[in-house]
């Protein structure tokens, strides 16, 4: 009896640990705006504006390359196999000014 409910929650954490693994960060590719038409794509996530604590916090990077690979990252971890209308802006907002910090924001998406 032990063996068969230790077998089984092996088999259910590998399962688990698989499906979270479908998508890598270096697996998912940056769009331009031009190059898809909405309805060729569909959208998983808004990255770092679709919540109401962007009022007060939105992460930063030390630069515009750190901040597309973090929305990579989240996109990844989404299931999301795309990023499309990516924007970094250094020193955005009156908390960075002369500092090197860059807020990004994308939207995840899945491409068939």
């Amino acid at each position: 009896m032990h063996k068969s409910v230790s077998a089984i929650c092996a088999a259910v954490l590998a399962a688990a640990l698989s499906g979270c693994a479908s998508t890598k960060a270096e697996d998912v590719r940056v769009y331009d705006p031009a190059e898809l038409v909405q309805n060729q794509y569909e959208t998983v996530a808004r990255l770092w504006v679709g919540s109401w604590r962007t009022a007060f916090w939105v992460p930063t990077y030390s630069s515009a390359e750190d901040g597309v690979a973090a929305l990579r990252d989240k996109a990844a971890s989404l299931g999301a196999n795309g990023l499309i209308n990516v924007a970094c802006y250094p020193g955005a907002g009156q908390f960075f000014i002369g500092s090197d910090a860059f807020v990004c924001y994308g939207n995840a998406i899945k491409v068939p």
